[in-house]
């Protein structure tokens, strides 16, 4: 998985609130979340926690990047590297070029389970009209 986009025009989301609710998705979830806001868009990490995950990848987690306006918002969702300084540096890093910064990792059911749920979650509270 390099990374997913979906695009959402005229539907005036609140995107800090939306931001707040794929937080605590992932929280939910058990995962380790850190994030960043930045004037051109919002940063969400997340990383699962435990022995196995931190002997196979324990740089790695989702990342969540969230721009453009409340009317014309992009979301983009990945695994890139765990920044253990999630910075004003490192997000303007992944909300300027974030194709470049996503990595590649080995497809697995889980990434690919997780990626499904937390878009059902964002399809949904979009639709609740955040």
């Amino acid at each position: 998985m390099k990374n997913a986009v979906r695009e959402y025009k005229d539907k005036h989301i609140d995107m800090e609130k939306l931001a707040g609710k794929i937080e605590e998705f992932f929280k939910n979830e058990k995962f380790k979340v850190q994030s960043v806001t930045h004037p051109k868009g919002t940063i969400i990490q997340a990383q699962k926690t435990g022995l196995l995950r931190t002997m196979i990848a324990a740089d790695q987690s989702l990342t969540v990047t969230i721009t453009g306006t409340p009317d014309d918002l992009t979301i983009r969702i990945g695994v890139a590297a765990w920044l253990k300084d999630l910075g004003i540096a490192a997000a303007e890093g992944l909300l300027v070029t974030p194709l470049l910064l996503f990595i590649e990792v080995p497809e697995s059911l889980w990434v690919f389970e997780v990626e499904h749920n937390l878009w059902k979650y964002i399809e949904e509270q979009i639709n609740l009209d955040l």
